[in-house]
């Protein structure tokens, strides 16, 4: 059983950030929330998510699988305006999601969860963690897309650095220790990893002020953020690009 009131702004979100890596997703439903758990084609990158359930507006759950097509999430979305509150119930017997926005009911069919990839997420502690404010994280993003199609992350006892280098130029985001709220290291740690995803997974989280990134040699990347301003948290984990030598 599934059926919960939800703010539009809050199920937006969790769409942007879901639609990073698929088009099909399974909802894992429980008395607590929903959970889901993604990876993109071509195994680069993983997203696990979850939402409690006090980032609803009402919620009832009890375990249960429902597999949704991303692409009809938002086609409901663009039904809603700012500060509407959609009705979701899931109908087991007919497959079904039905859906309220206003005075617009939507029937939609649910995709076979059993189709759907459910990844194992590994275990993954890189070294060194720092926190960094969106904003600036966004503009040395924007400032490598039009340099290379990697960034390089580094993190040592003088703070934060992301570097892109072209054939001619390069660009270099620094942001010393003094400037963020959290700087764990112990030694110098680097890593490169491509900047079509990273790019897509910082641009898709919207209602965060900060995002903590765990960077190690070499190392899985796992970005950290929280989601429906704070009643739900989200990790991505990107796999390291390993540099020739």
């Amino acid at each position: 059983m599934f059926k919960a009131r939800i703010k539009m702004e809050v199920l937006r979100e969790l769409v942007e950030v879901i639609s990073t890596l698929v088009s099909e997703v399974k909802l894992s439903v429980s008395k607590d929330g929903i959970d889901v758990k993604a990876v993109d084609p071509s195994h680069v990158a993983m997203l696990v998510l979850k939402l409690n359930k006090s980032g609803f507006e009402e919620f009832t759950g009890e375990p249960t699988e429902i597999g949704v097509d991303v692409e009809k999430f938002k086609e409901v979305l663009r039904l809603s305006k700012p500060g509407d509150i959609i009705d979701l119930q899931y109908d087991g017997g007919k497959n079904r999601l039905i859906i309220h926005v206003g005075k617009v009911t939507r029937l939609m069919s649910v995709v076979d969860p059993a189709g759907i990839t459910d990844p194992k997420v590994p275990n993954v502690t890189p070294p060194a963690t720092v926190v960094v404010k969106m904003d600036e994280l966004r503009q040395g993003i924007r400032g490598s897309e039009s340099i290379s199609d990697h960034v390089t992350l580094t993190l040592d006892s003088e703070g934060f650095t992301m570097h892109s280098e072209g054939e001619t130029d390069h660009v270099d985001l620094k942001l010393p220790k003094e400037g963020l709220s959290k700087l764990e290291v112990k030694e110098t740690v680097r890593s490169m990893y491509p900047l079509d995803f990273f790019s897509s997974m910082v641009k898709s989280i919207t209602s965060s002020d900060e995002v903590t990134l765990h960077v190690g040699n070499e190392y899985p990347l796992k970005v950290e953020f929280s989601v429906a301003g704070g009643k739900g948290e989200g990790r991505f984990l990107l796999a390291p690009r390993v540099e020739e030598d």
